[in-house]
Parts: structure tokens; sequence; C-alpha cells
């Protein structure tokens, strides 16, 4: 962070009341490193991407993620695009502070190739991470695998925890409702709001649309301490009224085992 002469100026209302505060100071989202042998179904391994994954794991997210194609997202789809913006468990040291990007794969071992892997996007400054994208080979989308793999993303924001980060968002498509309902009614998330048109998306062929986007939020260590509150938000009566429905509907959010 580099330092500015603040002192002559002000904020345009004072804030923070409802909350605690910090001294501002240069913050760092440290991706952990990940290896883990499911304990119960030995046959899934979920681990950190390495140089030898990159194709394999772009042409998952062709088989299972393909509208992306044309989008601001693309790059998932490009092994080489890979190369500079992730950490690899091959220079964990050197890439888990830098790299703005954590990817995690799904090894079904029996098989011998990879059927899962998620992807996670931080802002060091902001101690935010999102949960950019998950994706299951829609061989793997049923049976015991399918299970190993939906327990072990089950506890994913744990493994989050340890980054260092205080504030995770995961946003969810709307051509299916699977993960909408596994976000808010399995994992407990809160509603954050609905993005008509958020970004563009494959059609298949040339064609492409904007498509929907569901947004859900989460607090981690302590993050929700340092939020200012409703009661010092300034809010248009019909904001507050969408506030306090939301409010209602994420009070019904559960955190269940999967």
């Amino acid at each position: 962070m580099r330092p500015i002469d603040m002192t002559p100026y002000q904020p345009y209302a004072k804030m923070g009341s409802t909350c605690e505060l910090r001294e501002i100071r240069n913050k760092k989202v440290v991706w952990p490193l990940v290896d883990h042998i499911d304990l119960d179904n030995p046959n899934f391994r979920l681990r950190t991407i390495t140089h030898s994954d990159l194709d394999a794991v772009a042409g998952l997210w062709r088989a299972s993620y393909p509208e992306v194609y044309g989008s601001v997202h693309e790059w998932i789809l490009d092994p080489d695009a890979y190369k500079e913006r992730v950490a690899f468990a091959e220079h964990w040291e050197e890439h888990a502070a830098a790299r703005p990007h954590a990817v995690m794969v799904g090894e079904d071992l029996n098989a011998g190739k990879i059927v899962m892997s998620s992807i996670y996007t931080k802002w060091d400054q902001n101690l935010q991470v999102e949960a950019s994208f998950i994706a299951i080979h829609p061989d793997a989308r049923k049976g015991r695998i399918a299970g190993s793999i939906w327990s072990n993303l089950a506890s994913f924001y744990q493994w989050l925890e340890a980054s260092g980060a205080e504030y995770v968002t995961v946003f969810c498509e709307t051509w299916h409702n699977i993960t909408q309902y596994i976000w808010f009614k399995r994992l407990g998330w809160k509603i954050a709001g609905i993005f008509p048109g958020n970004y563009t998306r494959w059609a298949g062929g040339s064609k492409e649309y904007r498509g929907c986007t569901i947004h859900f939020y989460r607090f981690l260590n302590d993050g929700d301490k340092f939020s200012a509150q409703p009661g010092e938000w300034d809010l248009m009566p019909e904001v507050k009224e969408l506030w306090n429905f939301m409010e209602k509907i994420n009070a019904e959010s559960r955190e269940e085992g999967l």
C-alpha cells in the first residue's frame, strides 16, 4: 500500500459507529496449500493444481462450463492462460501470496483423471475471496464420486479461513438452481443480490447472450465485526424495504451436512 497524506481530508459522513474500527495496514490473502484424501472415499483426492494438470483442467472446464466461451472468464478454457495467473503447487512459497487465483482439482484416483475443479480469486487489500467457479465433469455428477466432491467442497470456506480472508462471495448461474440450493440451503450463505445480464455467456455456435447471476456472501475470521450495520446506512425507503425482505429470507438459510 502506497502511503498518501490524507490529513487535510475528511470522509463524506462519519461512519463506523456500529462496528469496530482498526488501523489501515497492508493486507494479504495467502492461499493455503491443499492435498487431501477423502477419509470416507480414499478414491477421491482434493489438491492444488500443478503445471502437469493444465491440459486436463482446461479440458474439464470446456466440458463442464463451456458457457464462459467469449466472456471475461474465457481464460479458464485455455491452459496457457493459467501460467501467469494461478498459484501452482510446485512454486507454492513464491505463488501463495502473489498470485490472484487459486485452483483446486478433484481426482478420481481409480479412473486416473481430474473430475472436478474450483477457481478462487482474491483482492488482498479488501481481504476478500470470490469462489469464482466450481465445475464437475458431466461423467462424475452422480454416484459416490459426486458425493465426495460436494462433501469436500462443503468445507472449503474452512480452508479459506486459513488464508486470512474475512469476506467471501460466490455467484451461481441461472440455467439450473442446484448450486443456488447448495450455497443457500446447505451451506448457509446469505443472498447478496440478483444481477440480471451480469456476464456474457455462450449460447452455442457463434452466438452469445447476457446471463443472470445470483450472488451470495459469507463472513470469515470475524470480518462482520468491522462491517457497518444497517443502523447507520442511509437508504431510500424502497431500498430499506428490499434489505428487510432479504434479511427475512436470509434468516432461513442453513448450514447443513451434505
